[in-house]
């Protein structure tokens, strides 16, 4: 079968799949070689973020405690800020200018 698909005389249709010359073929062979193509992409990204990513087994540690460090600096920082707003030491359009400067 193979041999069929890439002899020398007549390559047929899927010798360039899945990364030859742009559109030859049909253009179901053309939207075959992006789905294909993407599949991997997607492939790769997900294994990456899997072993790499929060919690994943090779991601250092100190990455995740920083994450947390800063998570829990911000919201310490917004819960004070609502208490400024709920007590009346700032307005309203401070407590929004503020808020938007906490969450960048």
């Amino acid at each position: 079968m193979i041999d069929v698909l890439f002899a020398a005389g007549n390559p047929g249709d899927w010798s360039a799949f899945p990364f030859g010359p742009g559109f030859t073929g049909s253009w179901l062979l053309a939207v075959c070689k992006f789905v294909f193509i993407g599949l991997v992409l997607t492939l790769i990204i997900w294994l990456l973020r899997k072993v790499f990513g929060p919690g994943g087994p090779l991601r250092d540690e100190g990455l995740d405690r920083e994450a947390e460090a800063a998570r829990a600096g911000r919201l310490e920082a917004l819960r004070i800020l609502d208490r400024r707003l709920a007590s009346g030491e700032i307005t309203d359009e401070d407590y929004v200018q503020k808020k938007k400067l906490l969450e960048e």
